[in-house]
């Protein structure tokens, strides 16, 4: 039986069209996998965008809350002279009046410069940084218990804080004590006080907002 010869001229027609939409087809598969890329990409700067957004936001709720928390503490601290300009006029009115007060024999002070403060022991302050002023004082009392009561007064009438870094006392003569003689101290101090004070890092004064 021989073959039958193909009439190529018949399917020639469908042939093309078979074959055109093959590459049609496959344009379009092309296609729907660019644009999904692209769709991809786009979707997931949008998503980007969108956590930055929320990170923003979520930090923005973070501070206020913080604000609202720490910050009537910040205005103390400010209005007590820790936090801001040092009030040196204030220690010294301070000083005067109490030794007035107490009637104290003598009362001297010195108070040098700003520096920075160093504890003895490690303390991350962050972005702030805190200074001292040494002061000096040297005194003339009735008799011990007065260094305390000038000390709680400074304490809790001048503003700012302080720490005692040494305190010495000694018998003033060899008499007897004498209570009543206002003029001559029976007990001699000499005692050095660091007052404290935080500032920014490079040394800038923290202000309070208005």
């Amino acid at each position: 039986m021989k073959a039958e010869k193909i009439d190529w001229t018949v399917l020639q027609g469908a042939i093309i069209t078979f074959v055109i939409s093959i590459i049609i087809s496959g344009g379009l598969i092309g296609i729907t996998w660019y644009y999904q890329d692209k769709m991809q990409l786009e979707h997931n700067r949008q998503k980007a965008r969108f956590q930055n957004i929320s990170n923003q936001y979520l930090a923005v709720d973070q501070e206020e809350r913080l604000i609202r928390e720490f910050y009537p503490e910040f205005v103390e601290l400010y209005n007590k002279g820790i936090i801001g300009q040092e009030r040196r006029l204030s220690w010294i009115e301070t000083l005067r009046e109490a030794g007035e007060f107490m009637k104290l024999p003598a009362l001297r002070y010195n108070i040098e410069s700003q520096s920075r403060f160093i504890p003895d022991f490690p303390v991350n302050t962050g972005s702030f940084q805190i200074y001292s002023s040494p002061m000096k004082l040297n005194l003339e009392l009735l008799h011990e218990g007065d260094l305390d009561r000038l000390l709680e007064t400074l304490n809790s009438e001048a503003p700012g804080t302080y720490s005692i870094s040494n305190c010495k006392l000694s018998r003033a003569g060899t008499g007897t004590v004498n209570l009543e003689n206002v003029t001559r101290g029976n007990v001699n101090a000499e005692c050095e006080l660091r007052w404290l004070n935080i500032k920014k890092a490079d040394g800038t004064e923290i202000k309070l907002s208005s």
